[in-house]
């Protein structure tokens, strides 16, 4: 009797044991019975990460190459840095500082020569190649470190690496940096000049006296940093991005895009279900191995971005095609329309869909100002300092930028030829025009006194230049118009040159 219950106990054990067995295997299936196929993967940078970044200073060179690589990559961020760099004419002229004008008067001949040399250098220097390039860095790098490289072809610039410099003090208003050698190698070396090649080798060799902090080698005068970060000085030599803030939705941007692309995933996707046949009491008929089996199969079979489900339920199939959508772009274009609120810049120069032509021009106008007011004393006291360096004759030369863009240069050069008749400078004039010191110094003397153009441009007559017969004449042709004529003239006011916001507003809704 007892040796009759302990079998059934061990077949009760037994059964138990491959239920237990039989459990676990189906279970372990189950888990891992629907499989998508799908290789994409977003590697997004995250906001908070970027947003705890820029509120030091000293993360600076890491955000500066996060902006590089955003400039790259998002193309309303490197529309916007463009346009700004791109927006002034750079249109400049230079003239001497007298201490007393009355005295100069009596070397006019000197002073004019002076000046011509003057003007040749300020075209070797090619502001308005060279600036352009500089304000693109100083937006995107928050500061640029330009080493001026020089020879008797011309004058250019090599830029050192934001990550290895740093600013350490301004001269007539000028900033200086210095370069961490340690950064460099014995096979970087000779990327870069001379003197900072001397100062690596140096510190190689143990000779560190000159360096700050027993690695950062003051570059020379060669050297300027460009930033119009004021509190550059304060935080260590270091300026953050001048749109630092805006990287922020540039990131937003690019979260957005890639929620779409999961959108087209969501769209694309099928669902294939094989269902496993059961018995009455539930459990399969087939065996798992061959379960298995059929699942790898249909899966390796399947497009990408479909779905396959092994499971011995009843399964129904729902669309997802559309699902969230909306929802998708709208959380897209909330983000490009911050990008360019964070930026401060009208989201209307890059095709938006908005149609007030007038809040597009005081967008611009502030732009045109805010660069102004930042960009142009800065490049002013560089180009001051240079032309001291090499000014031969005791007189001081000076800079001037005109405030001018590409958007207003035609009604700037009307105002300075306007003021030309109150005695306004010539000079200034011929610069808003687009002329060079150099074209100045050498185009206008070329044509009145070798050309003797205006022996060859004979102005046509006009009411200026006719007799007073002739001028009687026309005048009268003029009153007594022919019926064609008068059916040709147009009724009404002519149209003015400065229309009000009103008439602007009107003629954008027709």
């Amino acid at each position: 009797m007892s040796s009759r219950n302990s079998r059934r106990r061990r077949n009760r054990n037994n059964q138990n044991s491959d239920l237990t067995s039989f459990a676990r295997e189906h279970n372990q299936f189950a888990s891992t019975s629907a499989s998508t196929k799908s290789s994409r993967s977003n590697q997004v940078l995250s906001e908070s990460r970027l947003a705890t970044l820029i509120k030091d200073p000293k993360n600076a060179p890491q955000v500066a190459l996060f902006s590089q690589q955003q400039k790259g990559v998002n193309g309303g961020y490197k529309r916007v840095i463009k346009y700004l760099s791109s927006l002034m004419t750079f249109d400049h002229t230079i003239f001497p500082a007298f201490n007393n004008p009355l005295e100069a008067v009596k070397n006019a001949e000197s002073i004019k020569e002076e000046w011509s040399n003057m003007a040749i250098f300020v075209d070797r220097l090619n502001p308005k190649f060279n600036l352009p390039l500089i304000t693109e860095r100083i937006l995107t790098n928050g500061v640029t470190y330009m080493y001026k490289i020089e020879d008797s072809a011309g004058i250019s610039y090599q830029e050192l690496p934001v990550g290895f410099c740093r600013v350490s003090y301004m001269e007539d208003g000028v900033y200086r940096y210095e370069v961490d050698v340690t950064k460099l190698s014995d096979a970087t070396m000779y990327d870069y000049p001379a003197e900072i090649q001397k100062a690596y080798t140096d510190s190689k060799a143990g000779k560190k006296d000159k360096l700050a902090e027993g690695k950062f080698y003051q570059v020379s005068n060669k050297g300027t940093a460009f930033t119009i970060d004021a509190d550059v000085l304060i935080n260590a030599g270091l300026a953050l991005p001048t749109l630092a803030n805006a990287l922020v939705d540039t990131v937003r941007v690019d979260n957005a895009k890639a929620g779409m692309e999961s959108i087209d995933d969501l769209d694309n996707s099928k669902i294939v279900h094989s269902e496993i046949e059961t018995n009455k009491d539930g459990r399969p008929v087939m065996d798992l191995p061959t379960v298995k089996a059929y699942h790898e199969a249909v899966k390796k079979a399947l497009p990408e971005g479909s779905v396959a489900i092994t499971n011995p339920f009843k399964t129904s199939v729902m669309s997802m095609n559309g699902t969230g959508r909306d929802g998708k772009f709208a959380l897209l274009d909330k983000a490009i329309d911050q990008l360019y609120i964070s930026t401060g810049v009208s989201a209307q120069l890059f095709a938006d869909d908005n149609s007030s032509s007038q809040a597009l021009e005081r967008s611009i106008q502030v732009d045109s100002q805010w660069l102004y007011s930042s960009l142009l004393p800065l490049f002013t006291n560089y180009y001051n300092y240079e032309l001291s360096q090499v000014s031969s004759k005791g007189v001081v030369w000076k800079a001037k930028f005109l405030p001018i863009s590409h958007f207003d240069k035609y009604e700037a050069n009307k105002v300075y030829k306007d003021q030309l008749t109150y005695g306004g400078s010539r000079l200034e004039y011929l610069a808003s025009s687009g002329l060079s010191p150099l074209e100045v110094a050498n185009m206008l003397s070329f044509e009145q006194q070798v050309l003797n153009i205006d022996e060859v441009m004979v102005a046509k007559q006009n009411s200026h230049t006719m007799s007073g017969n002739e001028a009687s004449q026309k005048e009268s042709n003029q009153d007594n118009p022919s019926p064609n004529e008068e059916e040709e003239a147009e009724a009404g006011r002519p149209p003015s040159e400065n229309p009000s916001d009103t008439t602007v507003r009107i003629k954008d809704s027709e």
